[in-house]
């Protein structure tokens, strides 16, 4: 059997929610290091799939700047899925 893409581990990470990259990393710590998701999930939002956006848009227990799907992000993570799901 294959192993899954580092991407899509992060993007599936990332349906659950928006949150802080390390919110969302802790949902699921044992999936991925620390260092390759924080690596990935910039990569990520350089080609658009992810975004991030400030606590005065959706506040944060944090109020630190949260990360989440764009729709191109969750349009990809969701028609991988299907693909997978049928392969």
């Amino acid at each position: 059997m294959k192993k899954k893409q580092t991407k899509w581990i992060v993007l599936e990470m990332f349906l659950a929610g928006p949150g802080t990259r390390k919110e969302v990393w802790e949902r699921n710590p044992e999936a991925i290091q620390w260092e390759t998701f924080k690596r990935v999930s910039a990569a990520l939002r350089s080609n658009g799939l992810l975004e991030t956006f400030g606590p005065q848009q959706i506040p944060s227990q944090s109020g630190q700047t949260q990360v989440r799907l764009t729709l191109k992000g969750r349009r990809s993570v969701e028609g991988w899925r299907i693909v997978r799901e049928r392969g």
